[in-house]
């Protein structure tokens, strides 16, 4: 139900700032309502979705040392490991003493495993169509808290956020930032609501360890600011993409998604920070709300570019173009894996997750220069319905691998 009042929501909203104020001066009431439906949608009490069913095995075996134990044990009882609510495979070199008993102090994390860049390309591009499978040989990871130090820290971020927010257009429109956005303030408004309701309706979606407030704000406004340098890149190399496949946009995806990319790396690998980003949820809201910033500091240029802009290109980029978010997920979905798994991250964690994305980028743009102007949108039509499935799988997808780790049961690192 909450879902079906935020789309007529921002349908309405829609249709009211970007088609009949196009044809009548001033907000129409049907604008005014429209907001009041998004706001009771965004704010209202949400249905409780029923959970995947997860099957407890009566006995199970320690991912560390292979021992037999029961769920109910929180540790194993003969080396000392963590012991998640997840079946492992028997260790068949088990040959750990029972003489330990359970009196043995818990050891150090388990360290997990480390993972391969090439494993996880293939299935990265595999999960595109076909449903990963559950992790069950994770790191330690998945269970650390935020210490007080990065609780702390991350207060600066708001300053951060904020000057980079302003920095941008200062550094884009120069003098005439102000005088641009007030005289557009409807447009401008609309843009961004847009972009921060789709983000809820992801952020949300996080039910048992929610991200912190100030640092999906952070990756927001980083995918707005990153704007300032991916426009000179793709007037320097759009030229020659242009000259060579007759379309300059095929360069964007191999400039915007590493730069919208490189504001949630740094974030979720410093050190006051890292341990909060710990579950592939974690990588899919931090990506989408990179992905929706510069989605809402596009779609804003977009209409003010008096060639190509105006409120009907608006109206389509808003319903249409919210792709960036599902792409840089995508990034964030596989080098959240390599988190849990391993237990710290690579640089070269970043590659499996930003080769689909950009593959998808890639293809969003090329459609209509592949198969022609009508083929081409029925292309991209047919590319923003796969998305929207894409996401939703994705997202079950974690939340069941949440659920196996013992999320549910009161074991999800809330600080």
């Amino acid at each position: 139900m909450i879902k079906k009042v935020l789309i007529a929501g921002i349908v309405g909203l829609v249709f009211g700032l970007f088609v009949f104020d196009y044809f009548v001066s001033g907000i129409p009431l049907i604008t005014v309502i429209s907001l009041i439906v998004i706001i009771a949608g965004v704010t209202g009490k949400r249905k409780e979705q029923p959970l995947p069913t997860i099957q407890i095995p009566q006995q199970i075996h320690c991912t560390s040392c292979g021992a037999p134990l029961y769920p109910t044990h929180k540790f194993c009882t003969y080396c000392g490991a963590p012991n998640p609510y997840y079946m492992a495979e028997p260790q068949p070199q088990y040959q750990a003493s029972p003489a330990l008993g359970a009196s043995l102090p818990p050891q150090p994390a388990y360290s997990g495993v480390d993972v391969s860049t090439g494993d996880n390309i293939t299935r990265a591009f595999m999960n595109l169509f076909v449903e990963r499978a559950p992790m069950g040989q994770i790191s330690n990871a998945v269970y650390e808290k935020l210490d007080p130090v990065g609780i702390m820290g991350s207060m600066k971020l708001f300053l951060v956020s904020a000057a980079l927010f302003v920095g941008f257009y200062l550094l884009f429109f120069g003098g005439q930032a102000y005088s641009l956005i007030n005289n557009n303030l409807v447009y401008f408004v609309a843009t961004y609501s847009v972009a921060i309701i789709y983000l809820i309706i992801v952020y949300r979606t996080d039910k048992y360890e929610k991200e912190p407030f100030k640092f999906v704000l952070f990756v927001f406004v980083w995918g707005v600011f990153c704007g300032v340098i991916a426009a000179p890149l793709n007037d320097l190399i759009g030229p020659l993409m242009q000259a060579s496949f007759g379309n300059a946009s095929l360069i964007g995806p191999f400039t915007e998604e590493p730069l919208k990319s490189a504001g949630f790396y740094y974030l979720v690998t410093r050190k006051q920070f890292q341990k909060e980003f710990n579950t592939p949820l974690d990588g899919i809201v931090y990506g989408f709300a990179a992905g929706m910033g510069f989605f809402a500091m596009e779609n804003f240029i977009y209409y003010l570019n008096p060639q190509v802009g105006g409120p009907e290109l608006l109206l389509i980029r808003s319903l249409l173009l919210w792709g960036h978010g599902v792409w840089v997920a995508t990034t964030g979905l596989w080098l959240a894996i390599a988190k849990t798994q391993r237990g710290y991250l690579k640089r070269s964690d970043l590659i499996p997750g930003m080769m689909v994305a950009i593959t998808l980028h890639f293809l969003w743009n090329g459609w209509q220069g592949f198969l022609g102007y009508g083929l081409g949108w029925a292309a991209m039509i047919g590319q923003m319905i796969f998305q929207f499935w894409y996401m939703k799988k994705i997202i079950r997808e974690a939340l069941r691998d949440e659920v196996i780790w013992g999320y549910g049961q009161g074991m999800a690192p809330v600080e």
